[in-house]
């Protein structure tokens, strides 16, 4: 596992927490997650591995964070995080992504319940089931 981390201290914004965990077996998933500012590296991740990092939301509103998984031929990217959502997936400050062989399943802080967010596309573009 790593953690990415800095100290932190949210005075005006919100501290949130992002897992992105790999439930796929061998070979390795590649990772790639990054912000405008915060690029967090490639990654080649073994089954149950957990990229993880904290960070304080901008208090201009404008955080994102996505990340582009890579498992065989499938392929998947999604927004790991999106400052001020009408409907805050992550209120409790974790947000859980799953990759698993059906798709990539989010849980906003009740896990272990976990929703199916994305499907797989193979690197043509096209879904995966």
């Amino acid at each position: 596992n790593i953690f990415v981390t800095t100290t932190y201290c949210c005075v005006l914004s919100k501290q949130y927490e992002v897992h992105v965990v790999n439930k796929m077996p061998l070979p390795r998933m590649k990772v790639h997650c990054a912000s405008a500012d915060n690029d967090l590296g490639y990654h080649y991740a073994e089954p149950d591995y957990d990229l993880n990092w904290k960070f304080c939301e901008n208090i201009t509103g404008n955080t994102l964070y996505f990340c582009t998984l890579r498992w065989r031929n499938k392929e998947v990217s999604f927004n790991a995080f999106t400052s001020h959502l009408k409907n805050d997936p992550c209120s409790k400050g974790i947000c859980r992504f799953e990759a698993r062989i059906k798709g990539i399943y989010f849980s906003g802080g009740a896990f272990p319940t976990m929703t199916m967010l994305y499907f797989w596309k193979n690197h043509t573009g096209q879904f995966v089931l």
